[in-house]
């Protein structure tokens, strides 16, 4: 009675062990299926239905793909034909019977990975040995074909319910000694029992929610909404601007406000974007007052955007670099001209909208 009790608490514990949660497909993951059901011969084997015992072993490449090896076996499954001699004896419509067994080798596809409620479908080859007292054994090589479903308790234990059919392919000749017959054997079975699922690797982690497992996540934490790269890094969109100054001046020409447009059109679509304005000059002058003219260019850039686009102060830096960062040479009209500039670098993050 003991046995009994620890027995019944163990299997409830395996049903009730890790939430439902985590009960889905796991790729890399074993299966083992032991079950019960009934075999169905077809009417031409004079066979009646009988129970049989089902094994399978599996194995998930995938979480969607997997194969799987499986046995049947049912034993003393009863004569139903007619009254006929057979190997020189008078077989009655009730007497003889036959061992029956059967296995299968199939390639097996899980839809709805994602849920406790898996259904799948398999198809695959296998063989057939039916060893008959009231007629002529059948063996023969065989296609198979199996729909059913596997209801997940846990991570480890799923109900199982399978619909499978084995047909032979070859046409065996009875043995019957009054005429001669010759059929192939159609063996449906009709199973349910549970499955255990080993190893593999579940759905994974992913604390905030970007699509990326936390053991790849080069960027964890990521603010819901960031688009994230294959790393789980938010993906960083740009702009760049760019202003010409004349000498000594630090005021916006007419010519540059579509730049100042197009800067604070992009902060808008982009709301979680922000922008370095960073200024620059040629190299006339002492470095300090070309510092202070910088960094005033800068500041107008800055200005034009808060005052006239309403953009939040907190998402605009203005940076002067004085002479120290020149793109052409200082010793042409041209190359002064070029350096006398601000670039903006706005840089954001693509959100799903």
């Amino acid at each position: 009675m003991k046995a009994k009790i620890a027995f019944l608490a163990l299997f409830i514990f395996i049903l009730a062990g890790p939430g439902l949660a985590q009960a889905q497909m796991r790729e890399g993951s074993f299966h083992l299926s032991p079950m019960g059901g009934i075999v169905m011969p077809n009417g031409t084997m004079h066979l009646d239905n009988a129970p049989a015992a089902l094994l399978g072993l599996g194995y998930n490449f995938t979480r969607n793909w997997g194969i799987e090896l499986m046995g049947t076996y049912g034993h003393h499954l009863d004569n139903d034909g007619p009254a006929h001699w057979y190997k020189n004896r008078l077989f009655r419509g009730d007497e003889g019977s036959a061992d029956l067994s059967m296995a299968r080798l199939s390639a097996v596809y899980h839809f709805d990975i994602d849920s406790n409620f898996v259904p799948y479908i398999s198809l695959g080859i296998g063989g057939q040995w039916a060893k008959r007292d009231a007629y002529a054994d059948y063996n023969s090589a065989a296609g198979t074909a199996a729909v059913g479903f596997k209801y997940f308790f846990n991570e480890v234990v799923a109900l199982r319910v399978e619909l499978s059919d084995t047909m032979g392919f070859q046409r065996k000749d009875l043995g019957r000694q009054d005429r001669r017959e010759k059929e192939r054997l159609n063996a449906p079975v009709i199973a349910a029992g549970l499955t255990f699922q080993f190893g593999g690797a579940g759905p994974c982690a992913d604390s905030d929610n970007d699509g990326v497992c936390d053991i790849y996540d080069k960027c964890p934490g990521t603010p819901a909404g960031y688009k994230v790269d294959a790393d789980g890094c938010p993906i960083t969109v740009s702009i760049n601007l760019h202003i010409n100054f004349d000498f000594d001046k630090s005021v916006i020409k007419p010519q540059y406000y579509s730049e100042v447009q197009k800067v604070a059109d992009f902060l808008n679509s982009h709301p979680l974007s922000t922008a370095v304005v960073e200024g620059h000059t040629d190299s006339r002058g002492t470095d300090e007052y070309n510092q202070r003219l910088s960094q005033r260019r800068a500041d107008a850039v800055r200005a034009a955007l808060l005052e006239q686009f309403n953009i939040d102060p907190g998402r605009i830096q203005a940076i002067g670099y004085g002479e120290s960062r020149p793109i052409a040479d200082n010793a042409t009209a041209d190359g002064r001209a070029e350096n006398r500039r601000v670039v903006g670098v706005i840089s954001g993050q693509d959100v799903d909208k």
